[in-house]
Formats: C-alpha cells, structure tokens, sequence
C-alpha cells in the first residue's frame, strides 16, 4: 500500500490518520447536530446509532494511532480506516433506505476524501469501490420497492458505479505520476552524489597539489633564504632583516596553506578515519575562533565507509561554519553514535538560534548542502531553534567491524 506521494513513511500515515480522524468527528458532531435540529422528533431516536457507526470507526483508529505499534502498520491502518468508513455508510443506507441518494453521495465522498488522504494505488481503489458497490446493489435487492419511492434505488446505485470508476481512475493516474516523480527524485539523488563525488575528488586533488607541490616549492624556498642570511657579512643588517621578513612571509603563507589544505580535503580522513579527523578538526575551530568546542563519538568502528565518512566530515563542517558565521556562540557540541543499525549526528550550540521559517525549510546558511548529502544517503535532517540550534542527522548504517569509543 502507498501513502501520499507514493512513500510509505509510517510516522507520516500516522499524522494523516490522526488529521482524518479528527476531521471525521468534526464532521460528524456538526452534521449530527444540524440534523437533530430539523429531525422530527419520532426520528431521534435512530440517528445518534447511525453516526454513532462512524464515530466509532474514527475513535478506534485515533486510538490506534498512538500505541506502539501504529507506526510500523501504518498503511495497514489507513486501510482498515478506509474500509470501516465505507462498510459504515453501507449500514447507514441499509437503515435509512428512504435515501439511496444520500447515502450515494457519502460513499463517493469517502472513497474520494480517502484517496485523497492517502494516496491509494488502483488495486486498494477497487478494492474499496468494490465492497460499496456490491454492498450498495446487496441492499437495494434486500430493499422493499416501497422504501425506493423517495429517489431511485437504481440512479442511486449508477450514481454511484460512476463515481467509483472516477476514483479508480484517478487512483489509477495518480500512481503513473507518483511513479514518474520518483523516478525522477532517484535520478536528481544520483546526479546529486555524483557532483559530491566529483567536487570531493577535486577538493582531493587541489589539496594534494597545495601540500605536495606548493608546500614543498615554499619549504626549499624557507631552506634557501636562511642559507643566504647566513652567508650574509655581519654589517649586512638590511639585506638580514629583509631576509628575515620574507622567512615569515613564507612561514605564514606555508601555514595558511596547509590550513587551506586541511579544509580542502584532509590527510587523516583518508589516513586514519572520520573520528580523528573531527577530532582535529573542533580543535582547530576551537582554536581559530575562541568557541568552546566538544566532541564525543560512541559506539563507533575503526572505520566506516568513506561515503558516509566523507558525508559526516563535510556536514560538521558546514555545521560548524554556520555556527561560527551566525550563531554567535560561545559553545557547540558534537556527538556521534552508531546504534540500532543508525549513525547519528547531533551538532547543539548556545547562539542566538535560526528563524522557525528557516529552521522548517532548512534551506539556509549551507543547509541545504546538508540536506542533500544526507537525502543521498537515505538518511534524515531534523533542525531545532530553541536555545541555540541543533542539527539532527540519522544515517542508516550497518556496523561490520568491532566498536570503539572515541571522545575529546
């Protein structure tokens, strides 16, 4: 079964049935009450039963939605939800056979509004329409002519066999084009990491040739200049203090460099792995911009894939920029855990905290490059500003090497 837009998300479900269910009762209280104050009063007796069908379809299923197990049977619950509704407004026209019309009318409007809600496939469609057509034609044959004198038991029913295939139909047009997005997200998720990986071998390369080729052009350079200022005569001090300044120079430019190297792409991600490359890494922010710095890693392996390594570096970098660029933070925290088949991620800081119309699109200040690497993954973002920011990041992962804790 599919949810809307084709996911089958079962926290999502579960918020759609708790929306239908309230909208259910809602309707229900208000169409109750609209009818009792213009029922004559012989009728009060057998319309509370009637809705009271409905009603209790929507209790049950609110209720259902918040015990433990509703996430995991989500769509399994809608579907229940949707044939509870339908099969109530079978028994409501077999107790009201005076009004085949209406009773028409609700079931196309159930199938419809269910539909809409959770986005059925063809085959849940016919399935729903099925069970209100044959129970609709079962309870006309069981109706006296008689009852059918209001409205036409058989308008009623083609009524009703037309709706049904106009929900079929769109059931049926909306899976091709749900199918059609998907396929399409899969392709942009694709295109997506294949940009990753091209920048990250860029990054890879342009950091080799700054440490490699560069680093060592200014080290021979250093190695030169102190060979002229010692061969430089005692009463030379303006050529030795001139020296002098371009070794600093060359110092500060070989430092800036291998800084610049480390941000491109560093050495211990490939050498050593992703907990001690965080762990230089908060040092090193620490360091440059006065922010108390924390990290904490926990049942962590040695190694972990280098996609998700590089995913995890490249999102605490950018985290950590934001922080240092807009928080205005004094602290910021970093912990990382694996358990239970899922790596995550929490990056807390003490700053002043993003918008909430920021925070619920997650699109400014670099997140959206941080929404994408973890969409690649198949993982989750989850950003809150209340004292401060956190980001919230889960990577489905399976652990194949022993654990090891790492903290600093």
């Amino acid at each position: 079964m599919t949810a809307l837009g084709g996911a089958t998300d079962g926290p999502a479900v579960v918020a759609r049935l708790r929306v239908a269910g309230l909208l259910t009762l809602g309707a229900l209280l208000a169409l109750l009450l609209t009818e009792l104050r213009y029922a004559e009063p012989a009728q009060y007796g057998s319309i509370p039963a009637m809705y009271g069908v409905y009603a209790a379809v929507a209790a049950v299923v609110l209720a259902a939605t918040y015990t433990p197990l509703a996430t995991r049977y989500a769509p399994r619950l809608a579907f229940a939800f949707s044939l509870g509704l339908v099969l109530a407004g079978l028994y409501t026209l077999y107790a009201e056979r005076a009004h085949p019309m209406v009773a028409a009318t609700g079931l196309f409007s159930t199938l419809m509004l269910t539909l809409v809600l959770f986005a059925w496939g063809w085959r849940e469609m016919v399935v729903l329409a099925g069970v209100a057509c044959l129970g609709f034609a079962l309870v006309g044959l069981a109706t006296p002519p008689a009852a059918t004198v209001t409205l036409p038991f058989a308008f009623a029913f083609s009524s009703l066999v037309v709706g049904s295939a106009v929900t079929i139909a769109s059931a049926r047009i909306g899976s091709r084009l749900r199918a059609d997005l998907a396929a399409r997200e899969r392709d942009l998720v694709r295109l997506s990491q294949q940009l990753m990986s091209v920048q990250e071998e860029e990054r890879r390369r342009l950091s080799r040739e700054l440490h490699d080729g560069i680093g060592q052009s200014l080290t021979a350079i250093l190695s030169y200049l102190w060979l002229i200022e010692q061969q430089l005569p005692p009463d030379a001090t303006v050529l030795r203090s001139r020296t002098a300044e371009a070794r600093r120079l060359a110092s500060t430019t070989m430092a800036e460099l291998r800084e610049l190297s480390q941000l491109l792409r560093p050495s211990t991600l490939d050498d050593y792995g992703l907990v001690p490359s965080l762990r230089s890494h908060l040092r090193a922010f620490a360091e440059r911009h006065q922010i108390t710095a924390t990290f904490e890693a926990d049942g962590l392996p040695e190694r972990l894939p280098p996609a998700v390594e590089t995913a995890v570096y490249r999102i605490t970098q950018e985290a950590l920029t934001n922080v240092a660029r807009h928080a205005r933070a004094t602290r910021v925290r970093v912990d990382l855990s694996l358990a239970d088949g899922t790596l995550r991620l929490d990056i807390q800081d003490d700053g002043v905290g993003l918008r909430p119309e920021a925070a619920a699109r997650a699109d400014g200040g670099g997140l959206l490059g941080i929404r994408e690497r973890v969409r690649s993954l198949g993982g989750r973002v989850r950003i809150s500003s209340e004292r401060g920011t956190r980001l919230s990041v889960e990577l489905p992962f399976e652990a194949t090497l022993p654990p090891a804790a790492e903290s600093a």
